[in-house]
């Protein structure tokens, strides 16, 4: 009994030093700081709290809540593995040395301790999530209401109207006066951007400018619709959390994860397709939630359930559409979610089976024929081969070996002095611009010789094509600061535009500043910037519902997990928060519904 208590010691001591050599190396602390002492005794502590709670000598079953404690433990295992691999793609793990054999034992020491420290909290916290849901009492379900939908509708709506007076009429980048010369008729129609939602912008800015005869009143009364949207969007969802019972506090709470944000209220006023997108997201991600799990605590009259099932379905209809139809990823990522939710309960919603069927065709149809009727140019076909170009790019700019025929065929497109001279690891606009540049037309006419050269120069050079896609989309699955959070007023543009802030002067960009730096001047605080981090929150979330085999909650998981798979195949840009936004907004709802909310069965 001795020995084995000895040869636990030993076991805790040893993990406790792994995490300190962790922090040592990620943190670039000294080996003889005092804080490595500290991490050191904490890894101790908290390793012993773990083991108490896992402890079955001290009386414990070997479930928690119908739960194994190897199933915990094997959870847990799973993503601290991905985790620690995921980290180590994003931090240099060499502690700076040369020696092959000591850069061995940094990484190998390093990816344990993140292991060890991964595994031991997930543990603790799966654990007693897993105590506190099972403790839950079934909720009491409220009655719709439209006042307590409106009531925070109106809060939201209030909070986005000071940051539409510091950036009257809106705030506009380069992409949103791409969409208003379309709107404006100085540009032809094009779907580069969704022209559906062009087509929106246009409907709001003639509007306004029909009564007023100024454009920034056009341009307000789109940005006015769009805080409308955003306001009911997030207005809905909490009253949808207060009909399914939730405490007013867990309300507040939820309320105040978007309120206390400042990119969620400059992005209110943004005319970007990403905003209106993420609330199509959001409703589409609650109305599933509400199906898969909530619903199953229904108890109302035959006329409740109707009018619950109509609304249901009319919503789910709408956001289903407007998620195909306002970003071109949207498309992909709703297919995969009902293919998936839909052929688990193929027998329980035949309806949305329907539902859904109507909506991929009519989003197809807007993508094709419908298009082509309004004359709207397609999108450059150059903008889907993102990562096939960046990758090749990749071998280009560190000059790996490639046959004669191969740089002939690029060469045709542009010469790889450009690509050379202009490449950018974190960014595909470079890339784009060589085949734009270039011979586009050839480029263009040669789809399959391209697909066939990407994949051959990618078994030859297979290392640096997976380079090209780490450094390219690190920043949706690593704990990166953002590049891109929010702008103020309107981009330099050549319409003649500029902002028109009813504030000005040195308040003005004084509380610019502070909006675009608190972020990074704050912990934990910054946490809700890092579109990785919350990617990373997501996964451990789903964790509880796997645990305890609740499967049906994974389903309102499947939006925003699908749009951040499509980043991986597909983003331009390496940590652009609006491309993750929806992810953002709907995180906290998906913690409610794994905390808070009973049952979830498939």
């Amino acid at each position: 009994m001795e020995s084995k208590k000895t040869t636990v010691i030993i076991k805790k001591l040893i993990e406790a030093f792994f995490v300190s050599f962790a922090w040592m190396n990620i943190g670039g602390l000294e080996s003889t700081n005092i804080l490595l002492l500290c991490v050191f005794i904490a890894a101790l502590t908290v390793s012993a709290y773990r083991d108490r709670l896992f402890d079955r000598d001290n009386g414990s079953e070997e479930k928690i809540a119908g739960v194994s404690y190897k199933r915990i433990k094997n959870t847990s295992y799973l993503l601290s593995a991905i985790f620690s691999v995921f980290y180590a793609f994003f931090t240099d793990l060499t502690g700076g040395l040369e020696n092959k054999a000591f850069i061995l034992i940094y990484v190998i020491c390093s990816l344990a301790g993140l292991f060890v420290m991964f595994a031991t909290l997930l543990d603790i916290v799966v654990f007693k999530a897993i105590v506190h849901i099972n403790e839950k009492k079934n909720l009491t379900r409220n009655p719709f209401s439209l006042k307590i939908l409106f009531f925070y509708s109106a809060i939201v709506f209030l909070f986005c109207l000071p940051f539409l007076a510091l950036n009257y009429p809106g705030v506009l980048t380069v992409d949103s006066l791409n969409q208003l010369s379309q709107v404006m008729g100085i540009t032809g129609y094009t779907n580069h951007h969704p022209w559906l939602h062009t087509a929106v912008i246009n409907l709001f800015f003639n509007i306004g400018y029909g009564i007023s005869g100024n454009v920034y009143t056009g341009i307000a009364f789109y940005t006015l619709f769009q805080m409308m949207i955003v306001s009911l969007s997030i207005g809905y969802a909490l009253e949808c959390t207060h009909e399914a019972g939730l405490s007013k506090g867990t309300r507040l709470i939820l309320l105040s994860c978007f309120i206390l944000f400042p990119y969620n209220l400059m992005y209110a006023i943004t005319m970007w397709k990403d905003i209106l997108f993420t609330m199509a997201v959001l409703v589409l991600s609650i109305t599933i939630m509400r199906l898969s799990f909530a619903a199953a605590n229904r108890t109302e009259s035959k006329t409740s359930k109707h009018f619950e099932g109509m609304r249901d379905s009319i919503l789910f209809f709408i956001s289903g559409l407007a998620t195909c139809v306002l970003r071109h990823n949207g498309y992909y990522a709703f297919i995969a979610t009902v293919v998936i939710w839909l052929f688990v309960k193929r027998k329980t919603y035949k309806r949305y089976i329907i539902l859904s069927v109507l909506i991929i065709f009519l989003a197809a149809m807007s993508r094709g024929p419908l298009m082509r009727t309004f004359n709207v140019e397609p999108g450059k076909y150059v903008y889907n081969m993102c990562m096939p170009l960046q990758q090749i790019g990749r071998v280009v700019a560190v000059g790996e070996d490639m046959t004669v025929d191969e740089i002939n065929w690029l060469e045709k497109v542009n010469t790889l002095d450009y690509v050379r001279a202009g490449f950018d690891v974190q960014c595909a606009d470079p890339m784009f611009a060589w085949v734009i540049d270039g011979d586009e037309e050839f480029f263009n006419t040669h789809k399959s010789e391209f697909i066939k050269l990407w994949f051959n120069i990618g078994l030859k050079h297979p290392l640096t094509y997976i380079k090209a896609f780490t450094d390219l989309t690190r920043g949706y699955w690593t704990p990166m600061n953002p590049q891109q959070t929010i702008y103020f007023g309107m981009s330099d543009n050549d319409l003649g535009l500029y902002p028109k802030p009813v504030i000005e002067g040195p308040v003005l960009i004084k509380i610019n500043e502070l909006l675009t730096k608190i972020y990074g001047m704050i912990p934990i605080y910054g946490l809700f910037y890092s579109m990785g981090s919350f990617f990373w929150i997501l996964l451990a979330l789903s964790a509880l519902p796997i645990c305890k085999k609740e499967y049906g909650k994974i389903f309102a998981f499947l939006p925003v997990f699908m749009l951040t798979l499509t980043l991986f195949i597909a983003t331009p840009l390496v940590a652009d928060m609006r491309y993750s936004y929806a992810l953002f907004v709907i995180l906290p709802y998906l913690a409610v519904s794994v905390f808070e909310f009973n049952g979830g069965t498939v």
